[in-house]
C-alpha cells in the first residue's frame, strides 16, 4: 500500500500496524521462530531471485556454483515438524478430553430421527412401513452413509457415540489450527488454543436460539460445524480453494450450513476487496463457494421441495410457533442475544488490533468475523423489527457460536501476546478497553450458571499483568532504570511462562467436565431402565413389518425399537407438505383438534379409548398399542408384555 509522504502527510495505519505485526512476528516468539515471505492474495509467497541491482539474474551471469539451491537433508525437512510436534500434541490431548466432556452417546436426543436413514440402509426392512422413515424427504443423505458405517461397525451405536468423541476432537485441533495461522507462533498459539479451550469447556459452545457448534450426540450439524471450523484456518492462510471444499463438506452434511456458508464466506470474499483486479475477485469467489455450489446443485431437488407448496404459510405456521419457536421465534430466546454481543464486545475490544496487518492474515481473518456478524445481526433485524418468514427459516443464529469462539480466540490471543510482549497493550484504545470491561461484566452477569466468570478472569488475567509490567517498565525506564536483561528474559522465557498458566486455566475449566464423561455416557453405562426394556422386548419378539401406535412423546421408539410407528413429536419434516401431515398424523393419535402444546399431545394421548382406537387401527392398519401402565383397561387386544411404565397390546388378539 502506498502512503502520502511530506510534511502533514497521515500516517497509513495498514502499514503501520502492518509493519508492527511482522516486528511482533519476528520478536515475540520465545523460541527464535520468525515468519518468512509475504503473502499474496491468494496466500503464495512471491518467487523470483533478484541480482544485485534488483533485476533478475539471468542464466548467462549466474554462477556455476550458484545454479540452484542444494536439496535439504531429510533430516533437515523433519525438523520444523519436529519443532512443532510438542505443541501439537498437547492441543491433540486436550482435544481428545474436549470431545470426552461431551460423553459417548447414542439413540437420545436428535439422532432419534437422524439416524433413522443409517439404520434402514444396513437393514431396508426394518421400518419399510414407517411414513417418516420412508416417505418423508431425507435432508441429510450424507450423514445416513456415515452413520451406515459406523452402525455397520457397531450395531448398538458404540461406534456412532465415539464418533462424537473423535468429530468433536478434531473440531478443537482445528481451533489450534487457527490460532498457529493467525499468530505464526507456535508457543503463542498454543497458550491462545488453551485458553480458547479453558472458556469452551465451560459454554459447551453454545449460544442463542439452541445453537451450538458440538452438542452430546453425534448428528448431522455436528460433522457440518466440523468441516466450517476446518474451513477457518486456510481462509486465514489466504488458501482459498482448500477452505472452499471444507465449506463444500460443510454444506453436504448440513443444508443450513449450505446456504449460510455460500453467502457469508462469499460475503467474506467481498469485503477483501479487489485491489489486485475484478479478474482476482471473480477466481477467489469461484475457489470460495465453488465447491458449496456444486453441493447445492447436488441437493437442489431437496431444497426446492420445500420453497415451492402450496402449504407453504400453514407449515411455517407450525414450524414457528407449535414444534420449533425455540429456534425460530426470537421473542422466546431474546435474552439469548446479550451474550452474543458481549462476547462482541469483548473479543474486538481487546483483540481487534490483531484483525491489521499480520501479512493479510489478520485482515482475512476480520472479513469473515465482519461477514458473520452481518449475517447473525440482519438476519435478527429481518426477524424482529420485519418479520420475513424466510429469513427465519434460514435459521441465521446457527453462526453465532462460531463467532462467539472467534471472539473468545481475538479476546485470548490478545490476553496472551501482551503477557508475553507487555508493549502490545498499547495497541488497544480507551474505547477497546471500555468494550472489554463491558463485555466481561455483562458475560459475567448473564451466566445463568455461575460458572463462567473465573475462566473468564483467568484469560484475561495475562493480558492485564502484561499490563501492568508494562506500566511499571514505562515508569522505571523514565527513571533511567537499566531493564534490557528483563526484557531479553521475558522475550526469551515468557512465551513457556504462557504456556504452562494457560494449561492450568485450561486444566481449572476441562477436569471437572471430563472426570465424570462415563456417567453421561450411556454407550458405557449401558442402556437401562423399562424404556429400553421395551424395546429389547419388541425387536426380539415382533416382526419387522409391525406397525405401532405409541406415545408422540416416545420418540426413541422407530431407531431403537426398529419398528414403524403412526407419529412422535420429535420427528418433524421440513417438506410443507410432510410437515402438515406431520401436524394431522399428532392431532389424530393425540384426539385433540389444533393443537399449539406438546403438552397436549400427551393428556390427549392418555384419554385413548376403544372409540378413538377403532378408526386409529383402520387408518393406519396398526398391529400394536403401546399405552401407560393402567392406562390398557377398556382397550381391545391382548396384553403381551408389560413393565412397571409401559404395557402393549396386540391388536390382532
Amino acid at each position: 500500500m502506498r502512503t502520502k509522504t511530506g510534511p502533514g502527510a497521515p500516517e497509513a495505519e495498514a502499514d503501520t500496524d502492518a509493519a508492527a505485526g511482522a516486528e511482533d512476528e519476528s520478536t515475540a516468539d520465545a523460541d527464535g521462530e520468525a515468519s518468512s515471505g509475504a503473502e499474496g492474495a491468494d496466500g503464495e509467497a512471491s518467487s523470483g531471485a533478484e541480482g544485485a541491482d534488483g533485476e533478475e539474474s539471468s542464466p548467462r551471469t549466474a554462477r556455476p556454483e550458484a545454479a540452484g539451491p542444494a536439496r535439504p537433508s531429510p533430516r533437515q525437512r523433519l525438523a520444523p515438524l519436529l519443532r512443532e510436534l510438542p505443541a501439537a500434541l498437547i492441543a491433540l490431548v486436550v482435544s481428545i478430553c474436549f470431545g470426552l466432556s461431551y460423553g459417548v452417546n447414542y439413540g437420545v436426543s436428535n439422532q432419534t430421527a437422524y439416524m433413522l436413514g443409517a439404520l434402514r440402509l444396513l437393514d431396508p426392512s426394518v421400518l419399510a412401513k414407517d411414513w417418516y422413515a420412508t416417505g418423508s424427504a431425507n435432508y441429510h443423505p450424507a450423514f445416513s452413509y456415515v452413520g451406515w458405517l459406523l452402525l455397520a461397525i457397531d450395531r448398538g451405536g458404540a461406534a456412532v457415540g465415539w464418533g462424537l468423541v473423535v468429530t468433536a476432537a478434531l473440531g478443537a485441533m482445528c481451533v489450534y489450527w487457527l490460532a498457529v495461522e493467525l499468530l505464526k507462533q507456535r508457543r503463542l498459539a498454543l497458550a491462545t488454543f488453551l485458553l480458547v479451550m479453558a472458556i469452551a469447556f465451560v459454554t459447551r459452545t453454545d449460544s442463542v436460539a439452541v445453537s451450538y457448534i458440538f452438542d452430546f450426540t453425534l448428528q448431522p450439524s455436528t460433522l457440518g460445524s466440523l468441516f466450517l471450523l476446518a474451513a477457518l484456518p486456510p481462509l486465514v492462510a489466504g488458501r482459498t480453494l482448500l477452505s472452499g471444499v471444507f465449506l463444500g463438506l460443510s454444506g453436504l452434511f448440513h443444508a443450513n450450513y449450505l446456504v449460510l456458508g455460500i453467502g457469508t464466506f462469499g460475503l467474506t470474499q467481498l469485503l477483501l476487496g479487489w485491489r489486485d483486479g475484478w479478474k482476482d475477485l471473480a477466481r477467489r469467489i469461484a475457489m470460495q463457494v465453488g465447491p458449496s455450489i456444486a453441493v447445492f446443485l447436488l441437493l437442489s431437488p431437496l431444497i426446492l421441495r420445500s420453497v415451492r407448496s402450496p402449504d407453504a404459510a400453514f407449515a411455517q405456521e407450525i414450524l414457528f410457533n407449535i414444534r420449533a419457536p425455540h429456534h425460530y421465534v426470537p421473542t422466546t430466546f431474546k435474552g439469548g442475544f446479550f451474550p452474543v454481543a458481549a462476547w462482541q464486545m469483548l473479543g474486538l475490544g481487546a483483540g481487534g488490533w490483531l484483525l491489521r496487518g499480520r501479512e493479510g492474515r489478520g485482515r482475512r481473518l476480520g472479513a469473515a468475523v465482519l461477514a458473520m456478524a452481518i449475517l447473525i445481526w440482519t438476519g435478527t433485524l429481518l426477524t424482529t423489527w420485519v418479520q420475513i418468514p424466510r429469513v427465519a427459516q434460514l435459521f441465521v443464529w446457527r453462526f453465532a457460536p462460531f463467532l462467539d469462539l472467534l471472539m473468545q480466540l481475538l479476546a485470548c490471543a490478545a490476553s496472551a501476546s501482551i503477557a508475553v510482549r507487555p508493549s502490545l497493550f498499547r495497541r488497544i484504545p480507551a474505547a477497546g478497553l471500555t468494550l472489554v470491561l463491558g463485555g466481561f461484566v455483562a458475560l459475567a452477569m448473564l451466566d445463568k450458571e455461575g460458572d463462567l466468570a473465573r475462566p473468564l478472569l483467568l484469560v484475561l488475567a495475562p493480558g492485564a499483568a502484561g499490563a501492568l509490567v508494562g506500566a511499571a517498565a514505562s515508569l522505571l525506564e523514565r527513571r533511567r532504570v537499566h531493564l534490557a536483561p528483563a526484557r531479553e528474559f521475558l522475550l526469551r522465557f515468557g512465551a513457556y511462562v504462557i504456556v504452562a498458566y494457560a494449561a492450568f486455566a485450561c486444566l481449572r475449566s476441562g477436569v471437572p467436565k471430563v472426570r465424570g464423561y462415563q456417567e453421561r455416557s450411556n454407550v458405557i453405562k449401558g442402556m437401562r431402565g423399562p424404556e429400553a426394556d421395551m424395546y429389547a422386548w419388541i425387536r426380539a419378539n415382533t416382526s419387522k413389518d409391525a406397525v405401532f401406535l405409541t406415545p408422540p412423546q416416545l420418540g426413541g421408539f422407530r431407531l431403537l425399537g426398529e419398528r414403524a410407528i403412526v407419529v412422535d413429536w420429535k420427528s418433524s419434516a421440513y417438506v410443507p407438505s410432510e410437515l402438515v401431515e406431520w401436524y394431522r398424523r399428532l392431532e389424530d393419535v393425540s384426539g385433540r383438534k389444533g393443537f399449539r402444546r406438546s403438552d397436549d399431545l400427551s393428556d390427549g394421548y392418555a384419554d385413548l379409548d376403544a372409540a378413538r382406537l377403532g378408526p386409529l387401527q383402520k387408518k393406519y392398519k396398526l398391529d400394536y398399542v403401546v399405552v401407560a401402565r393402567g392406562r390398557q383397561r377398556d382397550l381391545p387386544g391382548k396384553v403381551v408384555y408389560q413393565n412397571s411404565r409401559f404395557v402393549i397390546l396386540d391388536l390382532a388378539g
